[in-house]
């Protein structure tokens, strides 16, 4: 293969990706509380999150430990926690499709709980 072929391959294969990436995939940020927050169990613990589900996502869940405990379907909000039991906790706020099914945009922390 010549190397002008090789380059225009390569260029047309950039070209080609560059659409696809720029669409975006969609995120999830947990803006409060942070990674490695430490709450008092008798405060209010409020998670506050933005969401951009992608071409592919619909809203978004709120999971506990691994447990949903709400849907969320304004994009940018926030959402008052039921009473949190001591210990390490795991806060996840996952983008879904409109069966409701992950898509795998989502992001996770974890807090501490006293």
């Amino acid at each position: 293969m010549s190397l002008k072929k090789l380059f225009a391959l390569l260029t047309l294969g950039l070209l080609l990706a560059v659409p696809a990436v720029s669409l975006g995939q969609g995120k999830v940020l947990i803006t409060s509380p942070t990674e490695g927050a430490t709450l008092d169990a008798l405060d209010e613990i409020r998670l506050a999150y933005e969401v951009d589900p992608g071409p592919r996502g619909d809203h978004a869940h709120l999971y506990v430990d691994n447990k949903e405990v709400a849907i969320l379907h304004k994009l940018k909000g926030s959402y008052l926690l039921e009473t949190l039991s001591s210990g390490t906790r795991s806060l996840c706020v996952k983008v879904v499709n409109k069966a409701h099914v992950p898509i795998g945009i989502g992001q996770c922390i974890e807090v501490t709980v006293k």
